[in-house]
């Protein structure tokens, strides 16, 4: 390779590292926040009218990375969830204490074991209460076709709750 080729080398892999980098999404641009509250979540929920979707998590496992990095955090970053449902996690292995959807304290193996959510990641979709509104997805399910069954879910959670809300004005 003479000189004039190898500085062309040099350049083009330099401008390529340099888009690489610049459309690359960044780990720290959004985040999935921890709920430690569920009542007041709860009060947000019916205020708005959404569904909670928490993603039931641990610290050290690869699985759940994967679903925020690769599903959760894009649903965020879109834009086009925020008015669809609210995205929260619990992490199974913090041993805190929460405030339950009822205003009780609860430990956070209780909720896990509630909505036996003991493997890792596991998505629910509640309402404001806490109920289930759709079927829970456990682990991570097939590349290409995993964001549509959490689409799925959250329409189903979403239509269930404007079903009982327009039950409600009906009577």
């Amino acid at each position: 390779m003479n000189h004039h080729s190898f500085f062309r080398f040099i350049l083009s892999t330099a401008l390529l590292l340099s888009l690489i980098a610049g459309t690359a999404p960044h780990a720290d641009d959004v985040q999935i926040d921890r709920v430690t509250d569920l009542q007041a979540l709860g009060e947000l929920a019916k205020d708005k009218h959404l569904p909670i979707l928490i993603m039931f998590s641990q610290q050290e496992c690869p699985y759940c990375s994967i679903m925020e990095e690769s599903y959760l955090k894009p649903m965020l970053r879109s834009g086009e969830y925020g008015d669809k449902v609210i995205i929260r996690q619990v992490r199974i292995d913090d041993f805190k204490t929460l405030t339950d959807f009822d205003g009780a304290r609860i430990e956070a193996d209780h909720l896990t074991s509630r909505y036996r959510a003991w493997v890792t990641p596991t998505l629910v979709f509640l309402n404001h209460t806490g109920k289930e509104m759709a079927p829970k997805l456990v682990g991570i399910g097939t590349e290409g076709f995993f964001a549509g069954d959490i689409d799925d879910a959250i329409d189903m959670a979403l239509a269930r709750l404007r079903s009982v809300a327009l039950r409600q004005v009906l009577r």
